[in-house]
């Protein structure tokens, strides 16, 4: 149908050749699909469609606007055909306003997607401009021509025929090999394939990460198990260590303190250097292994009460040089370690 803006000049007359609607017969075709190269090397007009008699014109100008092809065409005015005249006449005067396309090397694709309502036949989404024609009744209203790839046309009204025509469109699988591959699936798989593969991978992956969220909580318990059973034995150790006298006690608690957070850090380090630590001697060992003359020195001022050791000024020789009886002392003075 022709466009209410005028066309380029007097001699050419500019026509809506193709769009996207749904034809009577049931089916529609893609603009972006259509090849037009071929036909704008060789843009012939024709009358009815009839390819076995000369066109009456040419298409100047051939293009996609808006999923429509339009055409510019040039009518012969020098051809002296009666019937040639007759419809250029008809045409400058409105009384023809229609013209077809004749479509050849058809695709047709069955995707429900591509369905406009009202459509009962798969779509074109892939064909050759073949030819354009004048015709009484046109623009997609019974006006298209569909030819097969020897130039033969077909049969439009018999839906018989016309099936032996539409061939399912072979998409071609662009899916990712890699994928694929990663899915275990093969190079045919499509899509559900793929993603009832992705389901079962995440359903596989959540039960995975489930089990391993037990494990570890496991493994946590056993770990604060270990931890609170070797901070109870550090502590047994520490105490037993100042007990025997290998580790002298501060007031404070900080020397045990220090012993502990030592075990936290490294228990069996802490456990070799606790063990390498000599336990305090007894003052009966003390005497056994003095000298003759520390032993009478000693004797003596054991024998002595702290009172009296006090007053003969005898405390700081007992402190300075029998350290462990010292603390014996004080301790039966005061009933508490020194220091404590």
């Amino acid at each position: 149908m022709a466009k209410d803006k005028e066309s380029q000049n007097n001699n050419t007359h500019r026509f809506v050749l193709l769009d996207e609607s749904v034809v009577t017969y049931g089916f529609r075709v893609l603009v972006a699909g259509v090849d037009i190269s071929q036909f704008q090397r060789n843009p012939v007009f024709l009358s009815y469609h009839f390819d076995d008699k000369l066109p009456i014109g040419r298409c100047s100008n051939v293009w996609k606007e808006d999923k429509q092809i339009l055409i510019d065409v040039e009518f012969d005015e020098a051809d002296t055909d009666q019937e040639v005249q007759r419809i250029i006449g008809k045409v400058k005067r409105g009384f023809i306003k229609m013209v077809s396309a004749g479509l050849a090397d058809l695709i047709f694709n069955e995707d429900p997607k591509l369905m406009l309502e009202g459509q009962t036949l798969p779509t074109i989404i892939k064909c050759r401009l073949r030819e354009a024609s004048i015709v009484g009744i046109g623009a997609n209203h019974n006006a298209l021509k569909l030819y097969d790839s020897e130039g033969v046309e077909i049969d439009i009204t018999d839906e018989v025929k016309l099936s032996d025509f539409i061939k399912p469109y072979k998409k071609v699988n662009n899916m990712n090999e890699e994928l694929l591959k990663l899915l275990n699936l093969s190079d045919k798989a499509d899509d559900k394939a793929v993603i009832l593969a992705i389901v079962a991978l995440k359903d596989s992956n959540k039960t995975l990460t489930d089990a391993n969220t037990a494990l570890q909580a496991k493994v946590d318990k056993l770990e604060l198990a270990d931890k609170e059973a070797k901070k109870a034995k550090a502590a047994e150790l520490v105490d037993a260590a100042i007990k025997e006298g290998r580790i002298n006690a501060d007031a404070e608690g900080k020397t045990r303190k220090s012993w502990i957070d030592l075990f936290d850090s490294d228990f069996e380090k802490a456990n070799n250097m606790l063990a390498g630590l000599p336990g305090r001697k007894s003052v009966k060992e003390q005497i056994d292994e003095a000298g003759e003359s520390s032993k009478t020195e000693l004797a003596d001022l054991l024998a002595k009460s702290w009172d009296d050791l006090d007053k003969s000024g005898k405390l700081v020789i007992l402190k300075d040089k029998y350290p462990d009886a010292y603390a014996d002392k004080f301790k039966e003075k005061f009933g508490k370690a020194p220091n404590a």
